[in-house]
């Protein structure tokens, strides 16, 4: 897989628009609080869904009848729209307010904590322990093991851990990272919607310490355009593939389990160089007697994945 060429005419990485204006548009608590309002609409009823001036203007709580129309008016177009009478949220507002709900732009930190999984390290079985971290970037989520350290890692926004206990969102954390996974594998950014190529690594290279063998292989994907980019074993790479998953799923396996393999002990897992050059393997995993093989290129690309 890899994102290949950009198409003629696409931006070459700077930012296009009046990035100024937006920020100028949005500095100010009353249409902050207009936009939280329609996106609250679009959830009560239906994304499209609006409401009337006078509507707008009450669940606001702006009197003044010309001061809210000023603010109405700069917000329109660009993060709202008129139709049928009703202002509506258009899809930059709605981003914007599902970043305002995850806690982005909050000044809070998770609180510390620590709390035993039923996730295991895929070296000693033993049980992961989830932490949640303030990192040089930001608030995240760790699965740490007392003795190879930290297993896996992904930003956490505050906001999400929102009405869920320690292990509900570690699982969130590991599903958005998974996510990622899968888009990247198909060539596209989580974030940005841009194109992610993808290519082995090794161990040397990573940004954090490991405990795995010299030759065990990782998969690096980038987007071409933003700072989006993750690294992975192989084997979550491919164990995250829809028909690796749905031979754990026959056997009542979620889709966490599939790719974090807990059952190691049923599952086998092999994975084999079978070119010279440009690197290239063959991966089996057999769980329950029953096999998947599929070839990975030198450009990590899935071929043929097939059960044997």
């Amino acid at each position: 897989m890899s994102g290949g060429p950009q198409d003629p005419g696409e931006s070459d990485g700077e930012i296009s628009g009046s990035i100024d204006d937006v920020f100028a548009i949005l500095g100010d608590e009353t249409r902050i609080e207009i936009l939280l309002e329609l996106a609250e609409v679009a959830h009560e009823e239906q994304i499209g869904s609006g409401l009337s001036f006078s509507a707008l203007r009450d669940r606001v709580g702006v009197t003044d009848s010309g001061r809210f129309n000023y603010h109405l008016n700069k917000l329109t177009d660009r993060f709202v729209t008129r139709h049928d009478e009703e202002y509506v949220a258009r899809w930059p507002a709605l981003m914007l307010i599902s970043a305002i709900h995850a806690g982005l732009y909050d000044d809070t930190s998770l609180e510390s904590e620590r709390a035993t999984t039923e996730f295991t390290c895929s070296a000693c079985l033993d049980p992961l322990e989830v932490r949640f971290v303030e990192g040089t970037l930001g608030t995240g989520v760790e699965m740490h093991c007392e003795e190879h350290g930290t297993t896996d890692g992904y930003w956490f926004p505050p906001g999400a851990r929102t009405g869920r206990s320690a292990l509900d969102a570690a699982r969130v954390g590991y599903t958005r990272m998974l996510t990622n996974v899968r888009l990247a594998r198909q060539g596209v950014c989580m974030e940005c919607w841009g194109r992610v190529s993808t290519e082995y690594t090794t161990s040397d290279d990573l940004p954090w310490e490991t405990t795995t063998e010299d030759d065990t292989a990782f998969v690096r994907a980038q987007c071409e355009r933003c700072w989006n980019g993750l690294t992975v074993p192989l084997r979550t790479y491919v164990l995250t593939h829809p028909v690796v998953e749905a031979a754990f799923a026959r056997r009542g396996h979620e889709r966490l389990e599939a790719a974090d393999m807990l059952t190691t002990e049923r599952v086998s897992y092999e994975e084999t160089v079978t070119t010279e050059g440009p690197p290239q393997r063959t991966v089996r995993i057999t769980l329950d007697e029953e096999t998947v093989v599929m070839s990975v290129d030198e450009e990590c690309s899935v071929h043929n994945p097939r059960l044997d």
